[in-house]
């Protein structure tokens, strides 16, 4: 992290309580309404809630206070690098005709301490923060058992890397989706998410722009 980067997440943790009066989310609302049915539909499996790529923790936070408003005890955990993207993976982004220069520095101005400030002030106290990058964080840092998995990493590469990563983890009925998955954004995420379907032989759909597998489905679920 650079000083000027340095400098506006002390400023943000400063005002903290006026810039994040509300959870900070950056999903949208077809995002948001795909993900909780998700959790809805989870149920008591004994298996871990895996949110990739929190940012400042917004999502996670209101995702966390809907399972417990449900009755769910399933572990919620966040995994974020907490200083934006990883430079060979963004650099790596140019080859897919993404990779836009004022795109580089998102998400950097962040650390642990902020998203967690976040996420315990806005219903998400539980939830387990692991910092790094997921595509090389150790195996044992990692649920072995997965219900649900939302990935918002944006990036070609890494959502592949991460698919491969995180596929075999996830229990039978599980369902991963995948931000960033419209063709019209700048973010080549559908790039790494449709390598990986072709590569895998693995199921799965595109709704409202995001990426949804559901393991062991042999076609696309209905929403409720």
């Amino acid at each position: 992290m650079n000083f000027s980067h340095y400098l506006k997440t002390k400023a943000k943790r400063y005002i903290a309580p006026l810039l994040y009066k509300f959870p900070p989310v950056f999903l949208t609302p077809a995002g948001q309404y795909i993900w909780l049915d998700v959790l809805k539909n989870t149920g008591d499996t004994g298996a871990a809630i895996v949110e990739i790529g929190c940012y400042l923790g917004g999502t996670a936070a209101i995702s966390a206070k809907f399972l417990s408003e449900i009755g769910s005890n399933n572990e919620y955990y966040v995994i974020d690098t907490f200083g934006g993207f990883v430079e060979e993976q963004f650099d790596s982004e140019f080859k897919y005709g993404g990779g836009s220069a004022m795109l580089r520095h998102h998400f950097t101005s962040n650390t642990p301490d902020l998203a967690r400030w976040v996420l315990d002030r806005h219903g998400g106290k539980d939830v387990k923060i692991i910092q790094g990058d997921v595509t090389k964080s150790p195996d044992h840092l990692i649920p072995e058992a997965i219900a649900a998995c939302l990935i918002d990493i944006d990036l070609a590469d890494p959502i592949y890397e991460c698919l491969c990563r995180i596929y075999p983890r996830i229990i039978e009925g599980g369902t991963i989706v995948v931000d960033d998955c419209d063709s019209n954004t700048l973010y080549k995420a559908k790039v790494g998410f449709d390598r990986f379907l072709k590569e895998k032989n693995v199921e799965g759909h595109i709704r409202f722009g995001k990426g949804v597998i559901v393991k062991g489905a042999v076609s696309p679920p209905r929403l409720a």
